[in-house]
């Protein structure tokens, strides 16, 4: 008989999880409202996130509304001259790039269309894990039970504190800028299809167009120590290529980035971290996404051989763990390099340029091209 399984959360992962749950005749409970609030911001979908997708029948929508990035395009931020060009057209999957909100909605419709997938207009206040019962006291008053409940509320919320309680975010140093920005006030060459990753002194910028370039997705990741967090228009002000972007202030949102420690359990009573909540990316590789899009594709597949829910959520831990922290890492030490400052930054500029496109090449073989 199929169990009724309760997803906290409607991240990707919780919309995913549920889609993957109900098309194996699954009945889902998902607490959290049909609607949310207006998402900003793009996000890359790399070969494995399409790969994933494509598990839950959405890989040709995810098509239809992205944009498909022809090359990685590294530049000096400093000079805004090209240190290397890494071409992705040759890949027979191809690299995306789309609005967040965009995505969203394709997950959502999915959701909204199968009779199986309830949701629960509802907030969980409390958790509580007594006798080998997890139960889960939501801001209506309402206590709900199951055997099954997948934490898919994010690296912030209440599934993550109640697996890990003593799990510590530390400030990273660093702090990021996001903005969208319409592509006919910015110079032409940003809504071309490439992602551009500018890197500078303890400094970078990406961008990339969304919704077929009418956008563009900017992300402005800097050290704290070496920059002020209360002016993008001071950092950007004499730029020869980017002040335009300075000038609208209005367009970007500051955020403070913690760091995560890796979690080495992802369960605790009924409760199964999926996602961010399982494993928060840092953002340099752009996977954090894509990470909880292999989570879900990892319990479809184990679906589709006939798992049952426990050995699926047991063998999704088993084989996602370490492939997620792995990603985790990489990830990180991306980000120190994309960071450095000083003599360091002007080596790491000068290795790029001389043999950039051979290393970055094969990094992106192994991580973002890899299905």
């Amino acid at each position: 008989m199929n169990e009724e399984i309760i997803v906290i959360g409607n991240s990707f992962s919780g919309l995913g999880t549920a889609i993957a749950f109900a098309k194996y005749g699954h009945k889902i409970k998902i607490i959290a409202p049909k609607k949310k609030a207006q998402i900003i911001g793009g996000l890359q979908i790399a070969p494995n996130g399409l790969s994933a997708l494509s598990r839950l029948d959405l890989d040709n929508e995810v098509l239809r509304q992205a944009d498909k990035l022809l090359a990685v395009d590294i530049k000096s931020f400093e000079l805004g001259s090209s240190l290397t060009n890494i071409s992705l057209s040759k890949d027979s999957s191809p690299y995306l790039s789309m609005s967040r909100q965009d995505l969203f909605q394709i997950l959502l419709k999915k959701c909204l269309e199968n009779t199986l997938i309830e949701f629960i207009d509802s907030k969980v206040i409390a958790i509580s894990d007594q006798l080998n019962n997890t139960s889960l006291i939501l801001d209506n008053a309402d206590i709900l039970t199951a055997s099954f409940i997948i934490g898919a509320d994010g690296w912030d919320g209440k599934t993550r504190k109640f697996v890990n309680p003593s799990a510590n975010r530390a400030d990273s140093g660093y702090s990021i800028y996001r903005g969208v920005f319409p592509s006919s006030i910015i110079p032409t060459g940003f809504s071309y299809p490439n992602l551009q990753l500018w890197l500078g002194d303890s400094c970078h910028l990406v961008s990339y167009p969304i919704r077929n370039g009418k956008y563009v997705n900017f992300v402005f990741a800097f050290s704290e120590k070496f920059f002020s967090k209360t002016s993008i228009k001071s950092i950007f002000l004499n730029h020869p290529v980017l002040s335009i972007l300075g000038e609208k202030s209005d367009f970007w949102n500051l955020t403070t980035i913690k760091n995560s420690e890796l979690s080495f359990n992802w369960r605790r009573g009924s409760i199964t971290l999926i996602g961010d909540a399982a494993h928060p990316m840092p953002p340099h590789l752009a996977q954090g996404a894509g990470q909880s899009f292999m989570d879900v594709a990892c319990i479809e597949t184990e679906l589709a051989n006939g798992s049952s829910i426990s050995d699926t959520l047991d063998n999704m831990i088993k084989l996602r763990m370490p492939e997620a922290h792995s990603v985790a890492r990489k990830s990180q030490i991306s980000g120190n390099i994309f960071r450095m400052y000083g003599p360091f930054a002007n080596l790491r500029n000068q290795i790029i340029g001389l043999a950039g496109q051979k290393i970055i090449d094969e990094f992106l073989q192994e991580l973002w091209l890899s299905a």
